[in-house]
């Protein structure tokens, strides 16, 4: 029966038409830009990366490295390279080569910032032939994970992942694969990456047989263009809507205040009516699939009228609102939204709804990405709407919600809680898996009681690719970190299996 339906797919005697073996992305201006981020990272993504690579609950595995240890009372970490590692111009990965590349990272500022433990870095040696050392100032048990960190070498920016970078201009990026690359070679040869203003043009595109893959597809459009030519892959990312709020500033200063607005969200309205089912309710900065989170933990219930009594404790009672009238209002504030982020704007308005609910006047303002990030930085705002990486580690809420007298890392909020602080240099400084779990559990714990920010929910992306290349199976993963492992398939044998 499977010979027949094959043969039916096939004139006698016509050839079967070759498999793709390019393929062209198509990524939505809309969904962020800049040098460091969007159309740029995936390239990077592709023909980048790191010592390490981390797993979904937070591990560091190997990836350029082999394995690791420290040593001299977890003041150096020494790490055994991989052999037969090429970079993109056929320099070979050894001790010195990596001791270069690795001291060029730690030096830039962004990446000190972004990878804390990069800060207490006080040299990096070649110890033979494929070892390296790195010294520390003082202990930071994060420095396995924080090698995840691309490397490239200065020269020409040569990198060691699956596709190399051969174009870069105004229509795109274009990448070929790497056929010295240490997994294997690439099954497919080319990749060009081509932006769109908009994510409604990148997956009709898609739809038209444009564009071979849509970097992001919205939630309400996954049904929609999932079809016989289209398949759609979601994953969890580890990344989380929220409001961070100006705690250096009344009323977010009071710890109260903020686990009212905690209260008074039902996260799982939000996530069904805005988000399409796509997305798990939060109850904090920490990733709930590290391995040291303790699940059994109560979480953020939606509680209106335990909002409404914090919030009357706080002296703010419902009475007449001067900017509506008669409307009584507890308390008014003003929350940044990035302008022409379409389900931001909607995840705004179902917040203002719901606050609306307990007699919270939210009102929102649309702004440019780039002024809502200057206006963080300068600390000009009450209240802000983002979506932001805090997993799989502490280590990405250890950079926005430290001590901002303590750490200069990401932390332009204003959150001040001596215990937080405390924990955190806990698990900064422990290796031992039981210390870490413990000072998980506890630092939870406060941020139960002291929420630094209203949590909403952590969210999916959907990539939607045609069928004409055969994805790996691996749920919850982004196929992107797989493309190299990708098989095309042809033309007929993408009909025999619709």
């Amino acid at each position: 029966m499977l010979a027949a339906v094959s043969s039916a797919c096939t004139a006698p005697g016509a050839e079967t038409p070759p498999a793709r073996t390019n393929l062209v992305i198509g990524y939505s201006e809309s969904a962020g830009g800049g040098a460091e981020i969007g159309l740029p990272q995936i390239a990077r993504t592709l023909s980048l990366e790191g010592l390490t690579q981390l797993s979904p609950d937070g591990r560091a595995l190997p990836r350029l490295a082999d394995r690791w240890g420290w040593e001299n009372n977890d003041l150096r970490l020494r790490v055994f390279l991989h052999p037969d590692v090429k970079f993109h111009n056929g320099v070979s990965l050894d001790a010195d080569v990596a001791a270069q590349a690795l001291g060029v990272a730690v030096s830039r500022p962004a990446n000190r910032a972004l990878y804390p433990s990069l800060t207490y870095v006080t040299a990096v040696r070649p110890a033979g032939t494929l070892q390296v050392t790195l010294d520390l100032s003082q202990p930071s048990a994060f420095l396995p994970e924080d090698l995840e960190i691309p490397l490239a070498l200065s020269a020409d920016g040569s990198g060691t992942g699956a596709f190399r970078i051969v174009g870069n201009d105004p229509s795109g990026v274009t990448l070929e694969r790497f056929e010295g690359y240490h997994e294997g070679n690439p099954s497919i040869q080319s990749v060009a990456i081509r932006p769109f203003q908009t994510l409604r043009t990148a997956w009709t595109s898609l739809l038209r047989g444009e564009v071979d893959m849509a970097t992001d597809v919205p939630a309400e459009a996954v049904e929609f263009v999932s079809n016989d030519a289209v398949q759609v892959v979601s994953f969890e990312r580890r990344y989380q809507y929220l409001i961070a709020f100006n705690s250096a500033r009344p009323p977010f200063s009071s710890p109260t205040v903020r686990r009212a607005l905690n209260a008074a969200i039902d996260r799982q309205l939000l996530i069904k009516s805005v988000l399409q089912g796509h997305g798990t309710p939060s109850s904090g900065p920490l990733w709930p699939k590290y391995w040291a989170y303790d699940a059994t933990l109560p979480s953020f219930g939606f509680d209106p009228a335990l909002a409404m009594s914090l919030l009357d404790n706080a002296g703010f009672r419902l009475r007449p609102s001067p900017e509506y009238g008669a409307r009584r209002s507890r308390l008014h504030f003003t929350c940044l939204v990035p302008a022409n982020f379409a389900i931001m704007e909607r995840v705004a308005l179902s917040i203002q709804k719901q606050l609306y609910n307990i007699g919270v006047d939210m009102e929102f303002q649309s702004v440019p990405a780039e002024q809502q990030n200057a206006r963080i930085r300068d600390g000009k705002f009450e209240a802000v709407l983002i979506d932001m990486i805090s997993g799989p580690t502490p280590g990405r809420a250890y950079i926005f919600w430290r001590s901002a007298r303590q750490f200069k890392g990401f932390n332009l909020f204003g959150y001040e809680n001596r215990e937080a602080e405390r924990l955190f240099n806990v698990l900064r400084t422990s290796t031992n898996d039981a210390a870490v779990r413990l000072s998980t559990r506890e630092l939870q714990r406060v941020f139960l009681d002291d929420p630094p920010a209203l949590f909403l929910a952590w969210n999916e992306r959907a990539r939607a690719v045609r069928r004409d290349f055969d994805i790996p199976k691996e749920p919850g993963r982004d196929p992107l970190l797989t493309l190299w492992r990708w098989k095309p398939i042809s033309n007929t044998q993408s009909l025999s299996t619709r």
